[in-house]
């Protein structure tokens, strides 16, 4: 979603239904103790459970984020699953795009990052709902990651349905600051709390780091090629954005990845925390949890 919403968005959404309170609640989260940082398990603690199933949410809720990847299906309603087919990680195949509800029920899920050798288990694709009622009273909060950007609205129209917006907050790209009023759109209609994501590549972009500041973004997840700009960018947020990245095998910057912190988490993790970051995003939370006890 980039620009302004749709006119028939804005006349049939009424912000009296989403009072903005809950929102507030969740940023105060994020800005809350600094100097601690958060950890964010990445599709649920799985392998040997399956990634995104309740299983794996029930088993990160001790953590304090849980990422899963949000679709919806063809009825609208949104439930978990990573990739565009069915394939890697159910017994079915073909799109998982606008799939069926009654389809999506009936599959049950591959154990761990699934593919052709792993077996089936006993767990099926959960819906969104679902996984709040997995994740409720866990203390953890989701990040929901929405595969396509024209499910944005559906999913925090679905969240906001459910009440559930205490407990998670979605992503946008954020390219550059004209890119602020529809994050700002999707907070204020529904009453969620949404992380920006953002490309650093240039000290130019510290402007745009300036201007979610000052539009009240609280977390940041962050791609960046240089740690030296990232922490002046950290530095530009102040207390005010919670700067989250990524450290798993196959999605990490500047070669800073889960295998390398198992070896030496201080020239990772360690790294990272003190460029300013205060999320970390990764398939190794027991091990990231050791780390920080040391520092």
């Amino acid at each position: 979603m980039k620009g302004t919403q749709s006119t028939e968005f804005q006349a049939n959404v009424s912000s009296a239904l989403y009072p903005t309170t809950r929102r507030a609640a969740v940023k105060a989260r994020f800005r809350a103790n600094r100097r601690q940082p958060m950890i964010s398990v990445h599709r649920g603690l799985w392998d040997p459970l399956p990634e995104n199933s309740l299983g794996a949410i029930r088993a990160a809720g001790r953590w304090d984020v849980v990422e899963v990847d949000v679709r919806l299906d063809g009825d609208g309603v949104p439930y978990l699953m990573h990739d565009r087919t069915l394939d890697r990680m159910t017994a079915g195949t073909g799109s998982a795009n606008g799939v069926r509800a009654e389809t999506l029920r009936g599959l049950t899920l591959k154990a761990g990052a699934g593919g052709d050798a792993a077996p089936l288990t006993s767990e099926i694709v959960p819906t969104l709902d679902d996984a709040f009622r997995a994740l409720d009273q866990t203390g953890a909060i989701f990040d929901l990651d929405v595969k396509r950007a024209e499910d944005l609205e559906g999913v925090a129209r679905a969240v906001a349905a459910l009440g559930c917006q205490d407990l998670g907050t979605l992503k946008i790209d954020v390219h550059d600051s004209s890119d602020i009023p529809a994050l700002l759109t999707l907070e204020e209609t529904f009453d969620i709390m949404v992380m920006a994501k953002f490309r650093l590549r240039t000290a130019q972009d510290l402007a745009t780091i300036v201007a979610m500041r000052e539009a009240d973004v609280a977390a940041v997840e962050i791609w960046f090629d240089d740690l030296n700009l990232l922490r002046r960018a950290t530095g530009f947020a102040g207390d005010l954005i919670r700067f989250g990245t990524y450290t798993m095998d196959q999605v990490h910057c500047c070669g800073l990845s889960d295998a390398r912190a198992l070896q030496r988490p201080g020239a990772v993790w360690g790294r990272l925390l003190d460029a300013g970051v205060g999320l970390i995003m990764t398939d190794q939370p027991e091990a990231l949890s050791r780390y920080l006890l040391t520092r």
